[in-house]
């Protein structure tokens, strides 16, 4: 009887935790965005950049605080302008006719970080925090697979993707003519963005030193600031932290 009443009360305060969740579409691009029950003050909130959902903690925890969440399903276009076309009319419709935050917290998880540094390079006063999660920043790392600092895994088929999202019909333009992780952020800094990263120490797939490691350190250099979680022998999966609360009270006290 106890284990049932404890089964009841744990679905009820599920139940009443539960974010309302809309689904529409931008551009003929699916999106979600949760919504909390009673918004908190400047109506902040996270923008995903790939995988929505997968934070599944994370995000919860900030809806309960009142944040909304957002992502729209822009899969295999790499951040690119094309993407960010659709990302600028989708902050049209939350920031300008629905009045969230005109900053809105970014969160990159691996390939994910592409696209969030594409819309902080565009708009780094759209931006209150750039957090990467295993985050890409170096399309020659992943998917490319080509010897950096390090030499990540790479995905064959991710790199043909890319080449022709962006035009690129050799291996070569890609690799000489694509962006640096570091190009166009100086703004970023400038404008106050902190920078967080968590991020897996042995990353195979997407090795920090050639990916956030390197925007920490520009960030650092450029008297930015940054707060770094490392993950000791942590790989590129699982994602996230074992406990999402440091990230809750870390975005919760950044945002705008």
């Amino acid at each position: 009887m106890r284990a049932l009443i404890l089964s009841l009360l744990l679905a009820v305060s599920n139940l009443a935790s539960a974010a309302t969740v809309e689904k529409f579409a931008i551009d003929g691009k699916p999106v979600t965005l949760k919504v909390p029950d009673q918004p908190a003050p400047g109506k902040p909130w996270l923008w995903v950049g790939e995988f929505g959902g997968h934070l599944k903690t994370l995000e919860d925890g900030l809806v309960e605080k009142g944040w909304h969440v957002a992502y729209v399903n822009l899969s295999n276009q790499f951040g690119s302008p094309g993407a960010m076309a659709v990302w600028e009319k989708l902050y049209t419709e939350l920031h300008e006719k629905r009045a969230l935050s005109a900053r809105p917290a970014l969160l990159g998880i691996s390939r994910g970080g592409l696209y969030v540094n594409a819309w902080t390079r565009l708009h780094p006063d759209r931006v209150s925090v750039l957090y990467h999660d295993n985050g890409v920043s170096d399309i020659r790392s992943w998917p490319g697979g080509i010897q950096l600092t390090a030499k990540g895994k790479g995905s064959p088929k991710d790199w043909a993707l890319y080449k022709a999202e962006f035009g690129f019909s050799a291996d070569e333009d890609a690799e000489a003519k694509s962006l640096r992780p570091v190009d166009g952020l100086a703004p970023a800094v400038q404008a106050g963005v902190l920078l967080v990263s968590v991020y897996g120490t042995a990353d195979a797939t997407v090795p920090h030193e050639d990916n956030a490691g390197v925007l920490a350190k520009f960030w650092e250099q450029s008297g930015g600031r940054v707060r770094l979680f490392p993950k000791e022998g942590g790989d590129h999966h699982p994602h996230g932290l074992p406990d999402a609360t440091p990230l809750i009270e870390l975005l919760c006290a950044e945002a705008k």
